[in-house]
């Protein structure tokens, strides 16, 4: 194939999958583009392959370069190890179905860090208005979604590291009295309480759940979804607790993560809740847990933290690890 012919790339998340045909210019161009692009609700097919098999359809794939592939989890051999999947995920049949015989597979808050390089002013929505501009050094990524993922970009001498991490694994932080009744509660039914069960799609109906234990009341929403419409929408007061501890708990989250990894290239907040809750979160006191760390707050006052609202920025940076991954100026551990 062609040296700079597109590339397939998919983002596959729990409930949504991504997919796209990403093409560049030359071999620095800066940003990629977007040949095609669709958004597929993966409850409505049987699996990957048939994803696909309809994206797909009436595209050249003998015109294509190769594929990446952007998931939560990590492979064993072929096959996708991933909690959160509604169907087995293995290399082997997307080889099969696209006649290729190298697949590049990712985690996707790896592709997402990466594709950080390629973001625009008008792609994010500026949280932290203290901040400096962005030193060279790590870029953060942290997104709550069907689960939290957190990955970090590392400036290098010649070119940029994209890590996977575990934060979401990472035992839960109390930091107020509530903090500390929910998590009793939290513990008494899960056992370990990892930083996920409270800061994603599911966490966000832990916490709801959890506050009404405390609280000594009726849990009258039964869905993520249910209670950020009826926070933002009818101003439902149990709803509006949750809702406003979750956002606080996620920037104090952040913050942690911000320091670990010494992020001053920026922290962006990515994941498929945010961007629903946009005003809410920057009406929260996200900004107030985030820089809430002792003598650590002119450091973490200084980092720019962003709200990505590039919707495509998973595919992108797929295509973009796997292109320069070719020609050998990436580097890194984005493989699973």
């Amino acid at each position: 194939m062609a040296d700079l012919a597109p590339v397939l790339a998919a983002d596959i998340g729990g409930t949504h999958s991504r997919l796209s045909i990403v093409a560049r210019a030359d071999r620095t161009a800066r940003p990629l583009s977007v040949l095609k692009y669709h958004k597929y609700k993966n409850a409505e097919y049987a699996g990957l392959g048939d994803i696909i098999e309809d994206f797909l359809s009436g595209v050249n794939k003998a015109a294509l370069r190769g594929a990446a592939i952007a998931s939560a989890g990590y492979f064993v051999g072929d096959d996708l190890i991933a909690s959160n999947m509604p169907w087995r995920v293995t290399l082997k049949d997307v080889r099969a179905r696209l006649g290729f015989d190298e697949i590049c597979a990712i985690n996707d808050f790896v592709a997402v860090a990466y594709g950080t390089q390629y973001l625009n002013p008008a792609d994010v929505v500026m949280m932290n208005r203290r901040a400096v501009r962005p030193e060279r050094g790590a870029v953060a990524v942290l997104g709550p979604g069907t689960g939290l993922g957190a990955a970090v970009l590392m400036q290098g001498p010649q070119a940029p590291a994209a890590l996977n991490t575990e934060a979401g694994q990472a035992a839960l932080a109390a930091e107020t009295d509530l903090e500390i009744e929910i998590y009793k509660v939290l513990k008494a039914k899960f056992g370990f309480v990892p930083v996920e069960r409270v800061l994603s799609g599911p966490g966000l109906l832990n916490l709801y759940e959890a506050l009404a234990v405390v609280n000594d009341r009726p849990a009258g929403l039964s869905s993520p979804e249910a209670i950020s419409e009826a926070a933002m929408g009818a101003g439902t007061p149990d709803a509006v607790e949750a809702l406003s501890l979750f956002c606080e708990m996620l920037g104090s989250a952040s913050g942690n993560y911000a320091l670990a990894y010494g992020a001053r290239g920026g922290l962006y907040l990515a994941g498929g809740i945010l961007p629903k809750i946009r005003e809410f979160l920057l009406e929260s006191r996200f900004m107030d847990r985030f820089v809430d760390k002792g003598d650590m707050r002119p450091f973490l006052e200084a980092i720019p933290v962003n709200l990505i609202e590039h919707g495509q920025l998973g595919v992108i940076g797929a295509a973009g690890w796997y292109m320069d991954s070719l020609s050998g100026s990436v580097h890194g551990t984005g493989e699973l």
